[in-house]
């Protein structure tokens, strides 16, 4: 099934999901005071369900935010089984926000859930022309490596890669360090061994990068996370970038070209 246009579902605070609009200023809206999971459904489950689960309840904790009553992710597989064709393969965005008004400092911290869906693409497998952002640098805080809906770095990158006419931007931290991709996390591969930032850089704890760690330490293949400068990448013979739709192998970085060809096919069969 294609899902041509988003399809959007709200969770009340009596806990029944309906496609009628909870409170629209709302603490996600007003402050960007939540969270969200981006998830791809396929086959009637969610792909990488656990790691997702992970990241969830990692950045609940850090934002203080109460985790009962919050969906159950085999709740939301039995809601989309119910409402999709079995052979939808959607994308899925999963917002969780803290419910309640007041300005900065919440009234409480219970939370207010909504899902937005769509019809899956798979991203392009070729990046051609990748470059470094100018005009966004990532900074430290405790919750850098959470996918907060406050995500104004990762706008202004994407408006820079537009202007510029680039495929993506990679990202440095306040020190200059590589940190990720406008919209992924980053590897690279030298001389047989593989680098990504470590969450040092300020980078996103992306499920794709846990997925294909994992997967790099299981086939027994080095691989490194740590603080790396442009220069290291740029002398990489493979470079790619993921997120949970997917892994794109990039070509060129301003004026440096790498092979696209060679990266295993266990890593990209976890995608399928």
């Amino acid at each position: 099934m294609y899902v041509s246009e988003t399809v959007s579902f709200f969770k009340s605070q009596s806990g029944t999901w309906s496609s009628e609009p909870c409170d629209f200023h709302n603490r996600g809206f007003l402050f960007g005071d939540g969270i969200f999971e981006t998830m791809v459904f396929k086959n009637g489950e969610i792909m990488f369900k656990e790691f997702h689960q992970r990241r969830l309840m990692t950045s609940c904790k850090v934002l203080e935010l109460e985790r009962d009553g919050l969906t159950q992710i085999s709740e939301l597989e039995s809601m989309f089984s119910e409402k999709f064709p079995k052979n939808s393969v959607l994308r899925m965005r999963w917002n969780i926000f803290r419910a309640g008004e007041g300005k900065y400092t919440p009234e409480k911290n219970l939370i207010l859930e909504s899902i937005q869906v769509r019809s899956f693409s798979k991203p392009e497998p070729i990046k051609e022309n990748i470059a470094f952002a100018k005009d966004v640098q990532l900074f430290p805080t405790p919750f850098t490596h959470c996918k907060t809906l406050s995500a104004l770095p990762y706008v202004l990158a994407n408006l820079e890669r537009k202007r510029r006419g680039l495929d993506d931007v990679i990202l440095l931290d306040h020190e200059g360090h590589i940190s990720e991709a406008g919209a992924s996390n980053i590897f690279w591969k030298t001389d047989g061994k593989y680098f990504t930032p470590s969450l040092k850089a300020s980078c996103i704890d992306g499920v794709s990068r846990n997925v294909i760690l994992t997967q790099l330490k299981q086939m027994k293949l080095p691989v490194e996370q740590g603080l790396y400068k442009k220069e290291d990448i740029l002398k990489a013979d493979l470079v790619f970038v993921s997120n949970v739709t997917g892994i794109s192998l990039v070509e060129k970085i301003e004026g440096s070209r790498f092979n696209v060809e060679g990266l295993p096919f266990e890593l990209l069969n976890l995608f399928e």
